[in-house]
């Protein structure tokens, strides 16, 4: 990426310096920023993964944000653009330094420029699913609620991958495989219900515990609506109240004792109550020996109940010959990352632009990611859209839910990402002294042309390839006597016609 920066006006000259005072050469300070917007978005029924970061040496990729995106989510990402001093501005800022504080500057520019390589890493989780539940290739392609509930189950609850993932035979058919999978996830939904259900019937014994007569209170000032609790005070004002109403005092010192003899009788009401009930049984009625539905008696003390006879298959362990393959794989990935270093490109464009001609307006450039983001969401298909601000505390939540989700997905780093792409970033800024009007008017030079030098050789060193075969064939006569001549000397001529087809 080549941005371009054109001066300001000029302003009053600065106070002269005191006297006796020295301005020490500041080589490796940013210029002014600029921003870009990184935008991402997720259709319906679909999900992936977006990961920033910068490259590392020997092809590693140094995470620092993550995010989930699904379902017409879109996020908005501001990138802010710091450029370094340009090749020429360093070399004559160190000049008058001792050997050994150039070695620390040339040091120090050098790990600048080799954090400077932006990295963008799109996962698509579908695929990695497959890979992960041993499935065959595409087969939740067209299984949207599946789909939806794996991620789900991952996501929300962070099930362990084990307990999803197909352990049959490798013989079985594609249909056999999904219909194993979809009844892992029907098992752990239910597992699942059952403990909200449990928890809910616990958190409802401990509010009757709590407050015994709710119920008959509710009931006798005409509100019988479920989940009316009052308070101790309330109860009691609302009891004296009305001098005259001796019969709800009466039935409420009735209640007490009744409700004081039956305190041992509630530990056995501990199943829950019917799925989708709203029926609540009195306290009255346990002490009166009747059981709400679903309590049954205490079982006796010597009881036992029968342990379960189905055990899960264990996953086949892979053999020597398929570890060794994979041993491959890793190793060849290793030699390919090992041979494509994108953290020399910097350097070796820093090199290239202090001989070039017109280099010195040319200034690296670093990317670092805006604190605030943008985030729109819409939770239903039918629902509004939402949008939201992104601070630094959301954004960690999202990084460590989308950890959360790759830890899962690739099972703690052993297995490889089935389907990615990565998209190396390495950003320059063609700097003017003078503004847009200065520039054409005053200095009589055509912007245009020096933008087309600058990108022609950033694209020389970035491709590794002669300056005739990145351009087309209409614009290379132009180029060549107008915006870099020197660049295109013999190039043009020895590139041919459809060179720029022939490239890598």
């Amino acid at each position: 990426y080549l941005a371009h920066q054109f001066g300001d006006p000029p302003s009053p000259p600065p106070s002269p310096p005191p006297p006796n005072w020295r301005s020490p050469p500041a080589p490796c300070t940013s210029s002014g920023a600029s921003v870009l917007m990184l935008g991402a978005r997720a259709r319906q029924f679909s999900s992936f993964m977006l990961l920033l970061g910068r490259m590392g040496p020997a092809g590693t990729f140094e995470l620092k944000h993550a995010l989930i995106l699904q379902n017409k989510d879109a996020v908005d990402i501001p990138l802010m653009l710091e450029a370094l001093p340009s090749a020429t501005e360093f070399r004559d800022a160190i000049s008058s330094l001792s050997p050994e504080q150039q070695r620390f500057a040339k040091a120090y520019r050098a790990m600048q420029l080799e954090g400077s390589v932006f990295g963008i890493l799109v996962i698509q989780l579908k695929p990695q699913l497959e890979a992960l539940l041993k499935l065959p290739h595409d087969a939740l392609t067209k299984e949207i609620a599946l789909t939806q509930q794996l991620l789900d189950l991952f996501i929300q609850y962070q099930i362990p991958s084990d307990l999803l993932t197909y352990a049959g035979p490798a013989a079985a058919s594609p249909e056999e495989k999904l219909e194993a999978v979809r009844g892992h996830v029907a098992a752990i939904y239910k597992m699942v219900e059952a403990a909200k259900e449990g928890e809910l019937h616990a958190a409802r014994q401990q509010a009757m515990m709590e407050q015994p007569f709710h119920q008959e209170y509710a009931e006798s000032f005409g509100d019988t609506s479920a989940g009316c609790f009052l308070s101790g005070e309330a109860r009691f004002a609302a009891m004296s109240a009305d001098s005259d109403e001796t019969p709800l005092r009466r039935n409420a010192r009735s209640l007490q004792r009744r409700c004081s003899a039956s305190a041992g009788l509630l530990s056995a009401c501990s199943a829950p109550p019917p799925r989708h009930s709203a029926v609540q049984m009195p306290v009255a009625a346990c002490a009166a020996g009747a059981a709400p539905p679903g309590c049954g008696p205490p079982p006796p003390p010597g009881a036992s109940f029968p342990a379960p006879t189905a055990k899960a298959t264990p996953a086949p362990i892979a053999g020597p010959a398929e570890a060794k393959a994979n041993d491959d794989d890793f190793d060849t990935a290793d030699d390919v990352a090992s041979e494509l270093d994108y953290t020399k490109i910097p350097s070796t464009l820093d090199a290239k632009l202090l001989t070039a001609e017109g280099g010195a307006a040319i200034r690296p450039t670093t990317i670092k990611v805006g604190e605030t983001w943008t985030k729109r969401s819409q939770k239903a298909l039918l629902g509004k859209p939402k949008e939201e601000a992104l601070h630094t505390e959301e954004q960690q939540r999202e990084k460590q839910a989308a950890f959360d989700l790759l830890d899962a997905l690739s099972c703690s780093g052993a297995l490889p990402i089935a389907c990615c792409s990565l998209h190396v970033v390495v950003a320059a800024t063609h700097a003017f002294d003078q503004s847009l009007l200065d520039t054409v008017i005053q200095q009589n030079v055509n912007p245009i042309e020096k933008l087309e030098r600058s990108s022609l050789l950033v694209a020389t060193t970035i491709h590794d390839a002669p300056a005739g075969r990145l351009l087309r064939d209409e614009v290379r006569e132009r180029v060549a006597r107008f915006a870099a001549p020197e660049l295109l000397g013999g190039d043009a001529a020895a590139a041919g016609e459809g060179a720029v087809a022939d490239l890598p």
